[in-house]
């Protein structure tokens, strides 16, 4: 798994999925906790500068103890909706974890 550092003029790819987040240290705990989530895929990241697409191909898992591992505390993953005005694909979320995926 490597995180690639986009363009952000730069077209994404249709299977690529995950949320978009206001920038900021939640935003880069998010980056840190999917690259943990996701040992099996590569994280692509858009720095827009006010957000932030963080994304995967296909699939982008995120949980909620990797997340508060690199935040340092707890952490609802409710409130992550808060600072994520937008995703791209489909999301479906759980206490513990939320997914996006892709659906054709």
């Amino acid at each position: 798994m490597t995180v690639y550092e986009l363009d952000s003029d730069a077209p994404l790819d249709p299977v690529l999925v995950g949320p978009v987040l206001r920038s900021g240290p939640l935003a880069d705990a998010v980056i840190e906790a999917v690259s943990d989530d996701n040992p099996d895929r590569d994280v692509y990241v858009v720095d827009r500068d006010d957000y932030v697409r963080v994304h995967t191909p296909h699939e982008c898992r995120l949980t909620r103890r990797s997340l508060e591992e690199h935040l340092g505390g707890t952490f609802q993953l409710s409130a992550l909706e808060i600072e994520m005005p937008s995703f791209k694909g489909r999301m479906r979320s759980r206490a513990q974890e939320y997914m996006w995926f892709h659906s054709e």
